[in-house]
């Protein structure tokens, strides 16, 4: 699945959830990446985790095109 892919999925998933507006699902969709991404972060340095580069990557891509929705 593309970054593109992944980012209308989420925002779709999260507009579903309670029936919320696309904006609300939009936030909260970006929400969930950003902690995806920062716990990438953390696991890498606080317990020396090695996460594929790609893997970083590609969440980093996700967030950048729920910005762009």
């Amino acid at each position: 699945m593309t970054p593109k892919e992944k980012a209308i999925e989420l925002v779709d998933k999260f507009s579903l959830v309670g029936l919320q507006q696309r904006n609300e699902g939009m936030q909260c969709a970006f929400i969930a990446v950003d902690e995806i991404v920062k716990e990438i972060q953390c696991n890498a340095f606080d317990f020396g985790a090695a996460v594929p580069v790609s893997v970083y990557t590609y969440w980093k891509n996700v967030k950048k095109e729920i910005e762009e929705l």
